[in-house]
């Protein structure tokens, strides 16, 4: 009976100890979330902090990029080599004209006419400043080779600037839509600007890094003159997200593809890739804080390399060298949809994930080569299609993980990692008579076409609570 006694007293003491040390830990980790998100916060909400935090990495990423691009250009060049229009010029301007006409109209803001005018006059300053001392500084050439003041682009300069007098300078009360129609207006022009081949990526982030920089020195140049006077609204445009709020979103986003695979035909041709640009367009709907589902649309391109230790066109019984080869970019478009996660760490920053499946489509590409004759007198034959790539079509699919910062209630920067994996069968037709008058091309050779690639980027994310 003692025993039995001694035995239930060892049992309920190492029962209570237990416990007791569940909650000891259970505290010190929530005494360290606790923690981190204090530390979160208190940088967050530091003023430096709110004037640099979306310039600062603009600018970096503009620097990374400024000797690519080429890369990105390739992608302009893959899907609209023909692209010439000019609504950029007029686009830009188009956020900083709504806000007027709102003003006129009578919509409340946050500043008096006086405060709003002056805000902006030290913002258009600042930009301008900016933009012509770097353009006439750098004097770096235009992709279209049409002057020598390509960086930075004043055109989406002068967008994000009104689009950030927009979002900061107006504080309005209704709808988180207007500070998103600013943003997207702005990006649009960037990316005009790129199409129409007037600015290389590098010149459109430093563009949309000052145009924000000034919108935000201008204002707080501003607030020091007039203090509290000429003050409509009270400061919301730093709300944080609601605490259990569905993070449903709307983003864009640029990266980078490692691309591990080729296109293999036979066993004497290859093409690979030494990477891609890649860009994106994101939605979601959560039905929770944790639980969502939404779809991607992406457009991958990347530069091939020929694979000449395993095609040698320069047998004896040929009269030619291949003295070049030159393969024309190719992308792959998708669309995929699927389930997202995600899990709030911090009041300001979520975790994510996701799984998705979708559909790719193969772009075609052609293989260029130079031949010379070997008896003389040598003559050189420029430019020949040796292969033609056709168009196909495929499954995806896709997962990836992600960080996102959340700047404001409905302004986010996101980056992510993405792996993909696609089998796409192109389609290629090879010159079988290379070097003769009239080229004869024969059947339709499918390639083993698998690819595995992983996508680093970053994105503005729009966010919907």
């Amino acid at each position: 009976m003692l025993h039995h006694k001694i035995l239930c007293l060892t049992l309920v003491t190492l029962f209570a100890t237990t416990i007791s040390s569940q909650e000891k830990d259970s505290a010190t980790v929530v005494h360290s979330i606790h923690e981190f998100e204090r530390t979160y916060d208190k940088i967050t909400e530091n003023k430096a902090f709110k004037i640099l935090h979306i310039p600062v990495p603009l600018f970096a990423i503009s620097a990374l990029t400024y000797n690519q691009g080429n890369k990105f250009r390739t992608m302009r060049n893959t899907y609209v080599p023909n692209f010439r229009y000019h609504y950029d010029d007029f686009l830009q301007y188009a956020p900083l004209a709504a806000v007027i006409g709102m003003k006129l109209g009578g919509v409340e803001s946050r500043s008096s006419w006086e405060r709003m005018l002056v805000s902006d006059a030290f913002s258009a300053s600042l930009m301008a400043l900016m933009v012509n001392s770097m353009k006439y500084s750098i004097d770096r050439t235009r992709p279209d080779g049409s002057s020598n003041n390509s960086f930075p682009s004043g055109h989406t300069a002068t967008a994000f600037m009104a689009a950030t007098i927009m979002h900061t300078g107006n504080r309005l009360p209704r709808s988180p839509l207007y500070s998103i129609g600013g943003y997207t207006i702005a990006t649009a022009t960037a990316f005009s600007r790129q199409l129409n081949n007037r600015h290389w990526l590098s010149d459109v982030l430093a563009g949309a890094g000052i145009g924000i920089l000034s919108t935000e020195l201008g204002y707080f140049l501003a607030d020091l003159i007039f203090k509290d006077k000429g003050l409509n609204l009270p400061d919301r445009i730093r709300e944080s997200a609601p605490k259990g709020g569905c993070p449903s979103f709307l983003e864009f986003g640029v990266g980078y593809s490692i691309i591990n695979g080729s296109i293999e035909i036979g066993k004497q041709i290859r093409l690979t890739s030494p990477g891609a640009t890649h860009v994106s367009v994101k939605g979601g709907y959560f039905f929770n804080p944790y639980i969502g589902i939404g779809a991607e649309v992406t457009a991958l391109t990347s530069p091939m390399a020929f694979d000449m230790s395993l095609y040698n066109g320069s047998s004896p019984s040929e009269s030619y060298n291949i003295i070049r080869v030159h393969a024309d970019p190719t992308g792959v478009f998708t669309f995929t949809g699927g389930p997202y996660f995600s899990l709030p760490v911090a009041g300001k920053l979520l975790l994510g994930t996701k799984f998705q499946a979708g559909y790719s489509h193969f772009l075609g590409n052609e293989v260029e080569i130079d031949i010379q004759d070997k008896m003389p007198p040598n003559i050189i034959k420029k430019d020949i299609i040796f292969m033609k790539g056709e168009s196909s079509n495929g499954l995806i699919m896709r997962t990836g993980i992600s960080a996102t910062g959340i700047i404001n209630r409905n302004l986010g920067i996101r980056m992510y990692v993405d792996y993909d994996y696609t089998s796409l069968n192109a389609p290629y037709r090879i010159l079988s008579n290379p070097g003769e008058e009239k080229p004869v091309y024969g059947d339709l050779h499918y390639s083993k076409h698998k690819m595995h690639y992983f996508t680093i980027g970053a994105a503005v994310t729009a966010l919907f609570w």
